[in-house]
């Protein structure tokens, strides 16, 4: 496993991470019981950032990670990342979601992050002033945020007063390019660490073909990329000269576009398989290849990123209560 400074930060992450969110998900009808399997393995193989969220699950995500850290006595070699939702509209209900996050972990996450922008008629800036206070109060060590589109990350960076924003997580792979516009770039200038989330389209990069789970059958993007045949083949091919996976070439040529990476899983085999991926170095036909085959990816899902931009104009109380209910 290869190692870097997470963004702004001084500390050192694998520069592949775990998702937790199949972990107790309803949408992936995750098995939590198999969760010590998979951070034993996560971390026998060198990962050590593991993410996390209050949604996920209704809070079983968190819970099976925390336990499985705990059982492991791992907490000290683990960064853990978890996210409020963005339906907490002040500081005092984002300390509420926290103060539920750690007591469901065991212990303080290293970042903290809001999951979605707020609605739009709350004003951004008390939010991430509300993340400062979690800091400050010793709830967690970083903060960042999550599904913020360009501009809004921008305006986000400008509300910090006392503690800098030092990551964005976003949904980002070769079958959605669309962060390239925008996103990407300005987070390089200001070295904001982009966690990418979603890495291998649900598995349609890994080489699935049939949508088995609710999460599958809700992504749009899974149809498109599983029928692309040019961008699969392309990815096989680089694949096979190599000896290694479909999901370790999509997972390089992220770690060659300089992201972290967050892939999830429910098997316990397939995190050595991502591991793996960080051995990869893409020389330079096999990254011109495979960004020209995606490059329509660009612009094929719009100008700027849009991901749960529909829920900023939903109250706080009916995202929280349609959220507890679907238990993502």
């Amino acid at each position: 496993m290869k190692y870097k400074i997470f963004g702004k930060t001084h500390v050192k992450i694998s520069v592949i991470g775990l998702g937790f969110w199949q972990i107790g998900s309803n949408s992936w009808k995750g098995d939590e019981g198999k969760a010590i399997n998979i951070v034993k393995g996560a971390l026998d193989s060198g990962i050590n950032f593991f993410d996390t969220a209050e949604v996920y699950g209704n809070g079983k995500s968190e819970a099976s990670l925390g336990s499985s850290l705990r059982e492991l006595g791992a907490i000290e070699e683990a960064f853990v990342a978890t996210k409020v939702g963005g339906f907490r509209p002040t500081a005092y209900f984002i300390e509420k979601g926290v103060r539920n996050s750690i007591r469901r972990l065991g212990f303080t996450p290293f970042l903290l992050q809001l999951h979605w922008p707020p609605p739009v008629w709350i004003p951004l800036c008390e939010l991430i002033k509300g993340l400062e206070k979690m800091v400050e109060k010793g709830y967690t060590e970083y903060i960042g945020i999550s599904n913020f589109s360009g501009k809004l990350l921008k305006s986000a960076i400008q509300c910090t007063k006392r503690h800098e924003l030092v990551s964005n997580q976003i949904e980002y792979n070769l079958g959605f390019r669309t962060p390239e516009i925008n996103i990407i770039p300005f987070a390089r200038k200001e070295k904001i660490e982009i966690i990418s989330y979603s890495p291998l389209v649900r598995g349609a990069l890994t080489g699935a073909n049939k949508k088995e789970t609710i999460a599958q059958k809700a992504e749009k993007k899974f149809d498109i990329i599983i029928k692309d045949k040019e961008l699969i083949n392309t990815i096989e091919k680089i694949s096979r000269e190599r000896r290694s996976t479909k999901s370790q070439i999509s997972l390089a040529w992220l770690l060659n576009k300089g992201t972290l990476p967050i892939p999830g899983t429910r098997k316990e085999w397939r995190v050595k398989e991502y591991a793996e991926a960080s051995n990869i170095s893409l020389n330079k036909g096999e990254a011109h290849s495979l960004d020209e085959v995606s490059k329509k990816y660009i612009w094929t899902w719009g100008k700027e990123y849009k991901n749960l931009k529909t829920i900023r104009y939903i109250p706080c109380a009916f995202q929280y209560i349609a959220l507890k209910i679907i238990g993502v």
